[in-house]
């Protein structure tokens, strides 16, 4: 056997292989849609595979490391609440590790390894990644429910650049809006667009009744 085999078939290669092969798999379900993370995963999980198929492998232990890192991993993607119950995947990951191969073992060292560098790339690298996706998809529904909305001119709007700034008030909250015209204090307004944490706005004229909601 050449010392490429030996590499190859050298069992903490084939377990880095497998772990890291899920942990790109659980970041395209993070991250949809790119094509080229979930491509990267098939191939480190196939390749873990066929090698495998040619050791001494206790499949049960793979079964046992894969519900391991998948329930630490996933299991906050899926509910945020049971985010401290998914710490448990990182004891099957050791189990799932540490019994993988029949008179082969995998280094202790290398495990602990994997396992604390899935701690920090699941608290500073997917969780993060979780929260972000999650504010622009509530900026978006968000969006969706302001455009259109009605509201009412709190302080009048003062020339600033080419537009008129001023703040208004949207179903109970305050808002920083700005207008192509001047706005006086009272007067009703509709949102046209978002940006940000500011308002597009309208004037509305006395005349129209909107539908006002959250007015005081």
């Amino acid at each position: 056997m050449n010392s490429l085999s030996q590499f190859v078939m050298d069992p903490n290669v084939v377990y880095l292989v497998l772990v890291v092969g899920l942990w790109v798999g659980v970041t395209a379900a993070y991250v949809p849609g790119t094509g080229l993370i979930e491509t990267l995963a098939v191939i480190a999980l196939i390749i873990a595979i066929v090698i495998m198929a040619s050791l001494p492998t206790n499949w049960w232990a793979v079964l046992i490391l894969v519900l391991g890192i998948l329930s630490f991993l996933l299991v906050p993607f899926l509910n945020a609440r049971l985010a401290i119950l998914a710490q448990g995947g990182l004891i099957l990951q050791a189990v799932g590790g540490a019994f993988l191969f029949n008179g082969l073992s995998v280094s202790w060292l290398l495990i602990g390894l994997t396992i604390g560098i899935a701690l920090l790339y699941h608290n500073f690298g997917l969780l993060p990644l979780l929260h972000k996706m999650r504010q622009q998809k509530a900026v978006i529904d968000d969006n969706g429910q302001l455009v259109g909305a009605f509201g009412r001119v709190m302080s009048a709007f003062t020339p600033s650049g080419a537009s008129h700034v001023g703040t208004v008030n949207v179903r109970g909250e305050q808002w920083t809006a700005y207008s192509e015209k001047p706005l006086l204090a009272g007067d009703e307004i509709v949102v046209v667009e978002r940006d940000g944490l500011q308002l597009f706005v309208e004037g509305l004229k006395h005349k129209q009744t909107p539908k006002e909601e959250g007015l005081p």
